[in-house]
């Protein structure tokens, strides 16, 4: 009996070494797979910033800007004629307002030759988004030529008041306010002289492509 109880004693000795150790570090998974001091997380190591992260595709967010200037093609349609030109503007004002000044050339040096020239203030209702529903107004001077009866052309300045609602699309390009539109803007005569020609008001349609600066 004291015999057996040795052994036990012995055995227990043994094997309790190899218990701790064991319990110290864990069991080891299958194979013989140990995880190395350089995997594991280090405490005193700060976490990734953002801006190590690659941007997504659909993390595009687009870029403001206070002033951006565009160009296109325009068509002026009357009761009696519908002629394309060219027309040219800038933009001020980074979000939900601000104000515009441009330039329209219309078969300029013919019998029905239009330069017109506007400012206008606008309301952005799509601040900050990728699609922006614009709403604007003013006014200012349009030069129209006409012919005599005679076929000689003539010209006259006229006073205008301008009404214009616009679709514009901010383009996927990064670091860059790139946006494509269309225009379509109603002008009036609202002041004349005694030589100016009697003429209805009339629509200008603008396709446009402008980038912010």
């Amino acid at each position: 009996m004291t015999r057996l109880f040795a052994a036990l004693v012995s055995a227990f000795a043994l094997f309790c070494p190899a218990l701790a150790h064991a319990a110290s570090g864990y069991a080891s998974p299958p194979g013989d797979f140990q995880r190395t001091d350089d995997e594991l997380p280090r405490p005193d190591e700060p976490p990734p910033r953002s801006d190590d992260v690659p941007p997504r595709a659909d993390d595009f967010e687009p870029e403001e800007s206070a002033l951006r200037l565009s160009t296109g093609p325009v068509l002026r349609a009357t009761r009696e004629h519908a002629d394309g030109g060219f027309t040219a503007a800038i933009d001020i004002g980074a979000r939900a307002a601000g104000a515009r000044f441009a330039g329209s050339w219309v078969r300029t040096g013919s019998d029905r030759g239009l330069s017109q020239y506007d400012g206008q203030l606008w309301i952005d209702f799509g601040a900050e988004q990728r699609l922006h529903p614009i709403l604007a107004a003013g006014a200012g001077l349009a030069r129209l030529e006409y012919a005599d009866a005679l076929g000689a052309v003539h010209a006259s300045t006229i006073g205008i008041g301008s009404l214009r609602g616009t679709l514009e699309y901010v383009l996927p390009i990064r670091e860059a306010n790139a946006r494509a539109g269309l225009d379509i803007e109603g002008a009036l005569p609202a002041i004349r002289g005694t030589d100016a020609p009697d003429v209805n008001g009339w629509v200008l349609v603008t396709a446009r492509v402008g980038i912010g600066f």
